[in-house]
């Protein structure tokens, strides 16, 4: 029975249970088979189906919305390369505007950012030397002197705070970083608490300590460049955490490469320069497969709202998750219970149902891109967030999924691959609010899934180590001396 029709029939069953006695025409939903401890109190959904023959191996709460946390990368990634060329590559222009007259430059240095998160990123080869390409190039026009002074324009990309639902604790660190019109260094820099200094160099940083006791704790206010401390820092004591204005930090840096080539320039503007602009460099990002299959196999959440903002140049956030919704409703896919804030799923309102991620992976299966969607999922045992997951089993590179997880939640959604890497199974695992230890949720996946593909395979049992406790230690400490008296 199709995912569309089951819908219907839910609906239907709805308005039937407001005038008659209850009766289940749902047949599909059927009893959770994971079995780790306090199951019966947490929120499952789980849809697994053969995409040959169409079979529903298990569809538990499949109209349910939960939490889905990164797995919404998935969807993000299947709207883009559904809407975009793979090889599309952002352009960042930089332009001279006004006048050069014997190597003064009447104007200004002018970078027109389009949202790129790859300047000077550490996770692609050959995206650094930004600043200095910037400065070689007006060395090259026999520039010495510049009027006015560098301007980081951010206009074709409308800013928005960091998304609904992600809380403040998280936005303080690098995988909470915001996407801006200018990404720069991954949004990131280093603090050192005891010298108060940043590396690379933040111009409007400003950090208010709090002395208390206890370790150093850390948060940033929301849409501001202050950092709040409390706690006692350790000598030397250094972290990493997201830039507050990637902006003015490549400004700062493009401006510092431009005088050390000898080329001096102003901190003001040149006001109403000639109106004429000169194009003297273009940086050109890694091409769109490769910044997918970054993002995807390390779970990037800046790179991933740099996608979902792509998929509507120019508009919001808001204005880009309407139209990639719209976009799967005109593939026929239901997205009446979705709900999404961005597009990497850290944000706490986010819902998604195993349903629509279903269909949305069903289609993107027969889609002309369907081997380079399926790529760009990390494999089981071998990559990325999924390296250790069913590591030495027979289903080790044979499913590939994208995983996520936050407090007390963890999901998993891709497909089980066949001998030609085609998918043959669409699996996904929505796991919302459960108590126990993270290792036992996602034993009780590897599991299900060694039994439904491998139904042969007897997984060894780990040997575990005795719990050492003060009773067992002074018991192990009176029979050492027992032995040692003995021996005396």
């Amino acid at each position: 029975m199709k995912r569309s029709v089951k819908l219907s029939i839910y609906k239907l069953t709805l308005i039937l249970f407001a005038f008659a006695a209850p009766f289940n025409l749902l047949a599909t939903v059927k009893s959770n088979p994971l079995n780790f401890p306090g199951a019966a109190n947490a929120k499952i959904g789980i849809y697994i189906e053969d995409l040959s023959t169409g079979e529903v191996l298990y569809d538990v709460n499949g109209l349910t919305p939960l939490l889905p946390a990164s797995i919404t990368k998935s969807i993000t990634t299947a709207s883009i390369l559904t809407l975009r060329d793979s090889s599309f590559r952002y352009n960042t222009e930089v332009v001279i505007e006004g006048l050069v007259e014997k190597g003064n430059l009447k104007g200004n240095v002018i970078v027109r950012c389009v949202g790129d998160p790859t300047i000077e990123s550490s996770h692609f080869k050959n995206t650094s030397g930004f600043a200095d390409s910037i400065a070689a190039a007006l060395a090259s026009m026999g520039i010495k002197n510049v009027e006015g002074t560098v301007i980081i324009d951010e206009s074709k990309v409308p800013y928005s705070l960091e998304p609904k639902g992600w809380v403040d604790e998280d936005i303080v660190w690098p995988y909470g970083s915001n996407h801006y019109g200018a990404n720069y260094k991954d949004n990131k820099f280093v603090l050192n608490f005891s010298t108060g200094t940043s590396t690379p160099f933040v111009p409007d940083l400003r950090i208010a300590h709090t002395p208390a006791k206890g370790a150093l704790r850390i948060r940033r206010d929301r849409g501001t460049s202050v950092i709040r401390s409390e706690g006692t820092s350790k000598k030397n004591e250094a972290v990493t955490v997201a830039m507050p204005n990637p902006g003015l930090v490549m400004r700062n840096d493009i401006i510092a490469a431009i005088k050390n080539n000898e080329i001096t320039i102003g901190e003001v503007a040149y006001k109403n320069p000639e109106n004429n602009e000169t194009l003297i460099y273009v940086y050109e990002s890694p091409q769109l497969n490769e910044i997918l299959r970054s993002l995807m196999f390390r779970s990037d959440n800046m790179m991933a709202e740099s996608m979902l903002r792509l998929i509507a140049p120019g508009k919001t956030r808001a204005e880009a998750v309407k139209t990639e919704l719209e976009m799967w409703e005109l593939r026929d896919i239901d997205t009446e219970q979705i709900v999404l804030e961005d597009g990497s799923g850290l944000s706490r309102n986010d819902r998604l149902t195993p349903y629509f991620m279903a269909d949305v992976f069903e289609w993107m299966a027969s889609h002309v891109k369907a081997k380079e969607f399926i790529s760009l999922f990390p494999k089981a045992g071998k990559d990325g967030t999924m390296r250790n997951f069913l590591k030495e089993t027979p289903l080790e590179g044979k499913i590939a999924m994208k995983t996520g997880s936050m407090k007390r939640m963890q999901s998993y959604a891709g497909y089980k691959l066949g001998a030609d890497g085609l998918p043959t199974h669409i699996i996904v695992f929505m796991i919302n609010g459960f108590d126990c230890d993270r290792s036992a949720v996602v034993t009780q996946v590897e599991n299900l899934l060694l039994k439904i593909f491998e139904p042969n395979y007897q997984r060894p049992i780990k040997e575990t180590r005795p719990v050492v406790t003060k009773k067992n230690t002074a018991q192990k400490s009176n029979t050492k001396k027992q032995v040692q008296k003995k021996k005396r």
